[in-house]
């Protein structure tokens, strides 16, 4: 900076850095941390929001290991702060796979803010992939919503352990309080889904019409209304909507067709057509 030239005020900074980030520029927005951190004029906060983002930017740049180190550098500089405790339990899950580290750093962040509905969702995760513990899991993600009833991860998660547990019903109910909040026709077609395990192909078909008139290129809707056209006996209509997931679904990327969903598939893998389209089908 040229002696004498007025600064860029901080705010404006941490925007600009904001828009960098966004537009996936994470080398300049990194640069760009350094020198705001450099500056004599920070006040603590600030300096703690410039460690966060700069905790982002290493790990959009693929050094997630320095993430996490600059992170554990973070709480011990701001040992009152429970976003960094929050962050670095979430990042011992996701990168270095520490549920024991992490579940340490998420409670030390539950007892500087118990109502934190981000922190309460992460110890779910942790306790739900990590140690397969559902029922403890589930006792969070409740907490998590106790704090913030329009918290959709929670929800979502909730809609998901339901249904791993084979409790369909709670799911469909989950299921459904998430799609009123967020309308995502992914909720509709796990709605249909459910609906087929629940032996209601009538309902399943309705959900997965509705989850490709709001998202035609939904290829998780076009395999669920081809899954419950066939249970119903629509075998046309099963052909076409198996086509359309033929065309939009990807090799490596699915959405992937398991046995289960061959077994509602059987009324039609027998149409000439639909030998034809099997080969081309992502199978899991």
């Amino acid at each position: 900076m040229a002696t004498g030239q007025i600064p860029e005020p901080v705010r404006s900074a941490f925007k600009r850095e904001q828009n960098l980030f966004t537009n996936r520029q994470y080398e300049r927005a990194l640069a760009l941390l350094g020198v705001l951190l450099a500056r004599p004029d920070l006040t603590s906060r600030q300096r703690f929001e410039a460690l966060c983002r700069r905790a982002e930017c290493l790990e959009s740049l693929k050094r997630p290991r320095a993430s996490v180190e600059l992170l554990k550098k973070m709480t011990r500089a701001f040992p009152r702060e429970s976003l960094g405790f929050s962050l670095l339990g979430e990042y011992l899950y996701r990168i270095n796979e520490d549920c024991r580290g992490a579940l340490a750093a998420l409670k030390r962040a539950l007892g500087l803010a118990p109502k934190d509905s981000d922190t309460l969702w992460w110890i779910g995760q942790v306790l739900q992939y990590g140690r397969g513990d559902l029922k403890r899991a589930r006792r969070y993600y409740a907490l998590a919503l106790e704090a913030n009833p329009r918290y959709s991860a929670a929800m979502d998660s909730l809609a998901s352990l339901y249904e791993a547990s084979g409790m369909w019903v709670d799911a469909v109910d989950w299921r459904k309080r998430h799609y009123r909040l967020t309308r995502q026709a992914a909720d509709l077609a796990s709605l249909a889904d459910l609906y087929l395990k629940l032996g209601n192909p009538a309902a399943a078909r309705k959900y997965g019409r509705s989850a490709v008139r709001r998202e035609p290129r939904s290829a998780a809707g076009w395999l669920e209304l081809a899954k419950a056209s066939a249970a119903l006996g629509r075998k046309p209509a099963a052909v076409r909507a198996l086509a359309r997931f033929a065309r939009l679904a990807r090799a490596k990327a699915g959405p992937f067709v398991s046995s289960r969903d061959f077994a509602f598939l059987e009324p039609v893998v027998d149409i000439p057509a639909v030998r034809r389209l099997i080969p081309r089908l992502p199978v899991q």
